[in-house]
């Protein structure tokens, strides 16, 4: 709560598709070794500019606080590097990397459940996966008893309040979907692609004419491959997301689209290459 390439595939958004805005409120370095991510809510209403407004508030330095990232349903926005210490919860800061979401504590399991708060919680699964990855963090929800014994894995603000008693902060709240979190972050660290959002079973029908023809360039975001126009970036997108696979409509062809793409390939039993030629943009009429 604010107030107060990867070897595994896990394909967490690049750097270069993380937005930047420095927070002034950081100790540089650390004192502890990294052994737990510790999850935050923002206490914000839901709006694709959220991450982006808690950025801007935690690079005042009148704000007194900080959070190495912060995410909603579209971006996600550095603050803090992962080697300097934010400061976002008394007690695991330290040895804590700190992720704020957009949303409030206060959420029922039907919030936590919109469409926002999926693509939300899309994006931080990926993020916590790679830094799971990379700083060697079981992706599991510690118990306050493991939190306490110094264990590694993954807590929430609440957690952190009621084992050191350094602030009164409960985010993300009891209605917080820790189960299917932690799944997903699991997912990512084992290597899987996007995920649909909910299970498909079924394509939407679409009637005649619905769909376009081959645009006639290949869709990928590998280096060197001829790529459609942004326009036929976002009809693309626009498609996953209708069969209901997770996804952002940017117009940008990147690693989260070339992900969503190979499951949706798998499922349509083609190869699974993450790249849009004639068989797989026929495939989604």
């Amino acid at each position: 709560m604010y107030v107060g390439a990867c070897p595994k595939l896990i394909e967490p958004r690049s750097e270069s598709s993380v937005k930047t805005v420095v927070s002034p409120n950081k100790t540089k370095g650390r004192i502890a070794p990294i052994r737990v991510v510790i999850v935050h809510t923002m206490e914000t209403g839901e709006s694709s500019n959220v991450a982006e407004n808690v950025a801007a508030y935690f690079a005042r330095a009148s704000t007194n606080a900080s959070a190495h990232l912060c995410v909603d349903n579209n971006s996600v926005v550095r603050c803090v590097a992962d080697s300097d210490t934010a400061w976002a919860a008394p007690g695991c800061n330290s040895d804590g990397l700190q992720i704020e979401l957009a949303g409030r504590a206060g959420q029922l399991k039907a919030q936590w459940a919109d469409e926002y708060s999926k693509d939300l919680l899309d994006l931080a699964a990926r993020q916590v996966a790679a830094w799971c990855d990379k700083h060697n963090i079981p992706a599991r929800r510690l118990t306050r008893a493991q939190l306490r014994a110094g264990q590694r894995g993954i807590a929430g603000h609440a957690d952190v309040s009621a084992v050191y008693k350094r602030s009164d902060h409960w985010d993300p709240g009891d209605n917080f979907p820790w189960t299917s979190f932690i799944a997903k972050v699991n997912h990512y660290l084992d290597g899987g692609g996007a995920q649909p959002s909910k299970p498909a079973t079924s394509k939407p029908t679409a009637k005649p004419g619905d769909w376009p023809a081959f645009p006639g360039r290949l869709l990928s975001y590998r280096p060197g491959t001829a790529l459609m126009s942004g326009a036929d970036v976002t009809t693309w997108q626009s498609r996953l997301k209708q069969l209901r696979y997770t996804i952002t409509v940017d117009g940008q062809y990147g690693p989260m689209t070339a992900a969503a793409t190979k499951v949706f390939q798998r499922a349509e039993h083609l190869d699974a290459d993450g790249v849009v030629g004639p068989k797989t943009w026929r495939a989604a009429a």
